[in-house]
Protein backbone atom coordinates (compact mmCIF):
# COMPACT_ATOMS: atom_id res chain seq x y z
CA UNK A 1 0.00 0.00 0.00
CA UNK A 2 1.56 3.20 -0.65
CA UNK A 3 2.25 5.77 1.56
CA UNK A 4 -0.29 8.81 1.49
CA UNK A 5 2.25 12.19 1.47
CA UNK A 6 1.99 14.97 3.53
CA UNK A 7 0.23 18.20 2.85
CA UNK A 8 3.79 20.05 3.14
CA UNK A 9 5.16 17.67 0.82
CA UNK A 10 3.32 18.30 -1.54
CA UNK A 11 3.38 21.65 -0.97
CA UNK A 12 7.22 22.39 -1.17
CA UNK A 13 7.22 20.16 -4.63
CA UNK A 14 4.44 22.37 -6.41
CA UNK A 15 6.36 25.50 -4.81
CA UNK A 16 9.85 24.39 -6.45
CA UNK A 17 7.59 22.83 -9.93
CA UNK A 18 5.71 26.44 -10.31
CA UNK A 19 9.43 28.16 -9.65
CA UNK A 20 11.32 25.62 -12.36
CA UNK A 21 8.39 25.81 -14.74
CA UNK A 22 9.15 29.74 -14.88
CA UNK A 23 12.21 29.95 -14.49
CA UNK A 24 14.32 27.53 -16.31
CA UNK A 25 12.08 28.43 -19.88
CA UNK A 26 13.06 31.74 -19.60
CA UNK A 27 16.50 31.55 -18.70
CA UNK A 28 16.82 29.14 -21.61
CA UNK A 29 15.41 31.62 -23.78
CA UNK A 30 18.00 34.37 -22.32
CA UNK A 31 20.91 32.35 -23.43
CA UNK A 32 20.11 30.56 -26.18
CA UNK A 33 18.17 33.39 -27.61
CA UNK A 34 14.31 33.19 -29.21
CA UNK A 35 15.61 30.68 -32.15
CA UNK A 36 15.15 26.93 -32.61
CA UNK A 37 17.35 25.90 -29.77
CA UNK A 38 15.81 27.46 -27.50
CA UNK A 39 12.44 27.87 -28.12
CA UNK A 40 12.54 23.92 -28.40
CA UNK A 41 13.90 23.64 -25.12
CA UNK A 42 11.91 26.01 -23.55
CA UNK A 43 8.72 24.53 -24.80
CA UNK A 44 9.74 20.85 -23.41
CA UNK A 45 10.27 22.61 -19.85
CA UNK A 46 6.76 24.02 -19.98
CA UNK A 47 5.48 20.72 -20.56
CA UNK A 48 7.06 18.63 -18.51
CA UNK A 49 6.03 21.56 -15.61
CA UNK A 50 2.89 21.24 -16.54
CA UNK A 51 2.38 17.87 -16.05
CA UNK A 52 4.10 17.77 -12.69
CA UNK A 53 1.93 20.74 -11.59
CA UNK A 54 -0.95 18.94 -12.36
CA UNK A 55 0.11 16.29 -11.12
CA UNK A 56 0.75 17.29 -7.96
CA UNK A 57 -2.74 19.28 -7.64
CA UNK A 58 -4.34 15.86 -8.58
CA UNK A 59 -2.87 14.42 -5.50
CA UNK A 60 -3.92 17.58 -3.45
CA UNK A 61 -7.48 17.13 -4.39
CA UNK A 62 -7.78 13.34 -4.22
CA UNK A 63 -6.80 14.24 -0.19
CA UNK A 64 -8.70 17.09 0.23
CA UNK A 65 -6.21 19.26 1.50
CA UNK A 66 -6.63 22.52 1.92
CA UNK A 67 -6.18 24.96 -0.82
CA UNK A 68 -4.68 27.64 1.11
CA UNK A 69 -1.23 26.24 1.39
CA UNK A 70 -1.20 25.13 -2.37
CA UNK A 71 -1.92 28.73 -3.56
CA UNK A 72 0.78 29.91 -1.43
CA UNK A 73 3.31 27.94 -2.88
CA UNK A 74 2.29 29.14 -6.39
CA UNK A 75 3.00 32.36 -5.00
CA UNK A 76 6.00 31.96 -3.80
CA UNK A 77 7.09 29.97 -6.43
CA UNK A 78 6.00 32.62 -8.80
CA UNK A 79 7.85 35.58 -6.51
CA UNK A 80 11.21 33.06 -6.67
CA UNK A 81 10.96 32.30 -10.66
CA UNK A 82 10.54 36.11 -11.23
CA UNK A 83 14.09 36.76 -8.77
CA UNK A 84 15.92 34.17 -10.45
CA UNK A 85 14.99 35.10 -14.23
CA UNK A 86 15.80 39.01 -13.11
CA UNK A 87 19.56 37.24 -11.86
CA UNK A 88 19.76 35.81 -15.19
CA UNK A 89 18.66 38.57 -17.14
CA UNK A 90 21.20 40.78 -15.15
CA UNK A 91 24.28 38.54 -15.57
CA UNK A 92 23.58 37.82 -18.90
CA UNK A 93 23.41 41.37 -19.90
CA UNK A 94 27.03 42.07 -18.02
CA UNK A 95 28.11 38.87 -19.56
CA UNK A 96 27.34 39.91 -23.12
CA UNK A 97 28.91 43.93 -22.52
CA UNK A 98 32.00 43.26 -24.26
CA UNK A 99 33.89 46.38 -26.08
CA UNK A 100 37.63 46.86 -27.29
CA UNK A 101 39.81 48.36 -25.81
CA UNK A 102 41.26 51.41 -27.53
CA UNK A 103 44.91 51.68 -28.43
CA UNK A 104 46.44 55.15 -30.14
CA UNK A 105 49.96 55.60 -31.05
CA UNK A 106 50.81 58.99 -31.53
CA UNK A 107 54.44 59.32 -32.88
CA UNK A 108 56.06 63.56 -33.21
CA UNK A 109 59.54 64.09 -34.06
CA UNK A 110 60.61 67.92 -33.99
CA UNK A 111 63.67 70.14 -34.55
CA UNK A 112 64.72 67.71 -37.44
CA UNK A 113 65.00 70.51 -39.46
CA UNK A 114 67.65 71.69 -38.06
CA UNK A 115 69.35 68.66 -38.91
CA UNK A 116 70.69 66.85 -41.71
CA UNK A 117 70.94 63.43 -42.60
CA UNK A 118 73.29 60.70 -44.97
CA UNK A 119 71.98 59.13 -48.35
CA UNK A 120 69.68 57.08 -46.00
CA UNK A 121 68.15 58.30 -42.72
CA UNK A 122 66.84 56.11 -40.32
CA UNK A 123 64.99 56.79 -36.58
CA UNK A 124 63.88 53.72 -34.48
CA UNK A 125 60.97 54.10 -31.70
CA UNK A 126 59.22 51.85 -29.81
CA UNK A 127 56.57 49.74 -30.98
CA UNK A 128 52.99 49.12 -29.14
CA UNK A 129 52.97 45.47 -28.03
CA UNK A 130 51.21 43.46 -25.54
CA UNK A 131 52.87 40.82 -24.00
CA UNK A 132 55.54 40.27 -26.98
CA UNK A 133 52.60 40.25 -29.59
CA UNK A 134 51.88 43.54 -32.24
CA UNK A 135 48.57 45.61 -31.09
CA UNK A 136 48.40 47.01 -34.72
CA UNK A 137 48.91 44.88 -37.88
CA UNK A 138 51.48 45.07 -39.84
CA UNK A 139 49.17 46.93 -42.52
CA UNK A 140 48.60 49.58 -39.98
CA UNK A 141 52.10 50.50 -39.48
CA UNK A 142 54.52 49.74 -42.33
CA UNK A 143 54.50 51.35 -45.71
CA UNK A 144 53.09 54.72 -44.59
CA UNK A 145 54.11 57.83 -45.78
CA UNK A 146 54.88 60.28 -43.50
CA UNK A 147 55.91 63.70 -45.09
CA UNK A 148 59.20 62.66 -46.77
CA UNK A 149 59.53 59.77 -44.28
CA UNK A 150 58.28 55.87 -44.74
CA UNK A 151 57.66 53.24 -41.68
CA UNK A 152 58.94 49.98 -41.67
CA UNK A 153 60.07 47.42 -39.11
CA UNK A 154 63.91 46.78 -37.80
CA UNK A 155 64.64 43.42 -35.77
CA UNK A 156 67.61 44.65 -33.25
CA UNK A 157 69.18 43.15 -31.32
CA UNK A 158 66.61 44.43 -28.23
CA UNK A 159 63.63 42.91 -30.34
CA UNK A 160 61.16 44.70 -33.19
CA UNK A 161 60.73 48.57 -33.39
CA UNK A 162 59.19 50.76 -35.80
CA UNK A 163 61.24 53.04 -38.33
CA UNK A 164 61.26 56.16 -40.03
CA UNK A 165 63.34 56.10 -42.92
CA UNK A 166 63.86 58.82 -45.61
CA UNK A 167 66.46 59.64 -48.62
CA UNK A 168 66.37 63.35 -47.99
CA UNK A 169 69.79 64.77 -46.79
CA UNK A 170 67.66 67.89 -45.51
CA UNK A 171 65.43 66.60 -42.95
CA UNK A 172 62.13 67.36 -41.72
CA UNK A 173 60.24 66.63 -38.87
CA UNK A 174 57.72 63.30 -37.98
CA UNK A 175 54.27 63.60 -37.13
CA UNK A 176 51.91 60.83 -36.89
CA UNK A 177 48.88 58.92 -35.36
CA UNK A 178 47.82 55.44 -35.58
CA UNK A 179 44.90 54.26 -33.81
CA UNK A 180 41.33 51.93 -34.32
CA UNK A 181 39.84 49.51 -31.37
CA UNK A 182 40.96 46.05 -31.52
CA UNK A 183 38.99 43.40 -31.00
CA UNK A 184 40.62 40.56 -29.40
CA UNK A 185 42.43 43.02 -26.47
CA UNK A 186 40.55 43.80 -23.64
CA UNK A 187 41.34 44.78 -20.51
CA UNK A 188 44.97 46.45 -19.52
CA UNK A 189 46.50 44.01 -16.62
CA UNK A 190 49.96 45.54 -16.96
CA UNK A 191 50.81 49.14 -18.42
CA UNK A 192 54.42 48.07 -18.58
CA UNK A 193 53.71 44.97 -20.92
CA UNK A 194 51.19 46.01 -22.72
CA UNK A 195 52.34 49.52 -24.19
CA UNK A 196 56.16 50.67 -25.36
CA UNK A 197 58.34 47.52 -26.75
CA UNK A 198 61.00 46.94 -26.28
CA UNK A 199 61.46 46.88 -22.32
CA UNK A 200 64.88 47.31 -21.02
CA UNK A 201 67.02 47.25 -17.78
CA UNK A 202 68.99 50.03 -18.80
CA UNK A 203 68.98 53.64 -17.19
CA UNK A 204 67.47 56.19 -18.68
CA UNK A 205 70.30 58.00 -20.91
CA UNK A 206 69.02 61.54 -18.69
CA UNK A 207 67.06 63.80 -21.46
CA UNK A 208 63.81 63.27 -20.16
CA UNK A 209 60.58 66.19 -20.19
CA UNK A 210 58.38 65.45 -17.52
CA UNK A 211 55.13 65.28 -19.23
CA UNK A 212 53.06 65.53 -15.59
CA UNK A 213 54.69 67.76 -13.72
CA UNK A 214 57.42 66.13 -11.05
CA UNK A 215 59.93 63.36 -11.59
CA UNK A 216 57.81 60.46 -9.00
CA UNK A 217 55.98 59.20 -11.57
CA UNK A 218 55.42 55.64 -12.33
CA UNK A 219 57.94 54.92 -15.38
CA UNK A 220 59.80 52.10 -17.33
CA UNK A 221 62.65 52.01 -19.50
CA UNK A 222 62.22 51.48 -23.25
CA UNK A 223 64.29 52.68 -26.56
CA UNK A 224 64.60 54.98 -29.23
CA UNK A 225 67.57 55.02 -32.20
CA UNK A 226 68.99 57.86 -33.87
CA UNK A 227 70.54 57.24 -37.12
CA UNK A 228 74.35 57.98 -36.78
CA UNK A 229 74.50 60.18 -39.98
CA UNK A 230 72.29 62.83 -38.24
CA UNK A 231 74.42 66.07 -37.88
CA UNK A 232 73.33 69.67 -36.82
CA UNK A 233 73.07 72.18 -39.30
CA UNK A 234 74.82 75.17 -37.10
CA UNK A 235 76.11 74.92 -33.68
CA UNK A 236 73.14 76.41 -31.76
CA UNK A 237 70.30 73.49 -33.49
CA UNK A 238 68.97 72.71 -30.53
CA UNK A 239 67.80 69.12 -29.33
CA UNK A 240 65.98 66.49 -31.47
CA UNK A 241 63.27 66.44 -29.42
CA UNK A 242 61.21 62.69 -29.09
CA UNK A 243 57.24 62.56 -28.41
CA UNK A 244 55.56 59.82 -27.97
CA UNK A 245 51.89 58.97 -26.72
CA UNK A 246 50.16 55.14 -26.05
CA UNK A 247 46.49 55.79 -25.11
CA UNK A 248 45.42 52.37 -23.97
CA UNK A 249 42.52 50.77 -22.17
CA UNK A 250 39.12 51.69 -21.54
CA UNK A 251 37.80 48.47 -22.92
CA UNK A 252 34.59 46.43 -20.79
CA UNK A 253 34.25 42.46 -20.41
CA UNK A 254 31.80 40.98 -19.11
CA UNK A 255 30.36 44.10 -17.74
CA UNK A 256 33.88 44.90 -16.01
CA UNK A 257 35.26 48.32 -17.27
CA UNK A 258 39.30 48.33 -17.45
CA UNK A 259 41.25 51.34 -16.66
CA UNK A 260 42.59 53.60 -19.30
CA UNK A 261 46.58 54.84 -19.34
CA UNK A 262 48.41 57.43 -21.38
CA UNK A 263 52.10 56.52 -21.78
CA UNK A 264 54.35 58.85 -22.87
CA UNK A 265 57.69 58.95 -24.13
CA UNK A 266 59.06 62.76 -23.78
CA UNK A 267 62.63 63.20 -24.81
CA UNK A 268 64.95 66.43 -25.78
CA UNK A 269 68.08 64.10 -27.35
CA UNK A 270 70.79 66.90 -27.80
CA UNK A 271 72.83 67.39 -30.39
CA UNK A 272 75.91 64.80 -31.42
CA UNK A 273 73.67 61.77 -29.36
CA UNK A 274 73.07 59.10 -32.18
CA UNK A 275 72.62 54.90 -31.78
CA UNK A 276 70.40 53.37 -28.88
CA UNK A 277 69.31 56.10 -26.58
CA UNK A 278 67.26 54.60 -23.40
CA UNK A 279 64.28 56.79 -22.50
CA UNK A 280 61.50 56.72 -19.96
CA UNK A 281 57.99 55.96 -21.04
CA UNK A 282 55.94 57.97 -17.97
CA UNK A 283 52.66 56.03 -17.07
CA UNK A 284 49.17 57.93 -16.06
CA UNK A 285 45.40 57.28 -16.14
CA UNK A 286 42.53 58.66 -16.81
CA UNK A 287 40.55 59.80 -13.65
CA UNK A 288 37.61 61.44 -13.00
CA UNK A 289 39.05 64.87 -12.84
CA UNK A 290 41.17 63.86 -16.34
CA UNK A 291 44.59 62.44 -16.99
CA UNK A 292 46.38 61.67 -13.52
CA UNK A 293 50.00 60.43 -13.14
CA UNK A 294 50.26 57.04 -11.41
CA UNK A 295 52.70 57.95 -8.70
CA UNK A 296 55.22 55.76 -7.67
Amino acid sequence: MTKQPSQRTLTALLGLAVFLTISVPCSLLIVLGTGCPGALAAALTLLLGGILMLLILQRYRKYRYRPGPALLAVVIGCAGALLAVLGVLIFGLAWADVNPATYTYRVTVTGLDNYTGGPVTDILVPLPLREGKMIFSEEDLEGQRVGAWKTLFAETPKGRMLVFQTMERDLSDISVTFGSPVEKYFLIDDITRESFSPVVTEAPAGYTRWAFGTGDVQNFTTLVRLDEGIRPKTADAGPIVIHLWITAGGGRLHGITGEKYQVEVYEAIPPGVTGFVPVRAQVARFGDVGIVPVRE
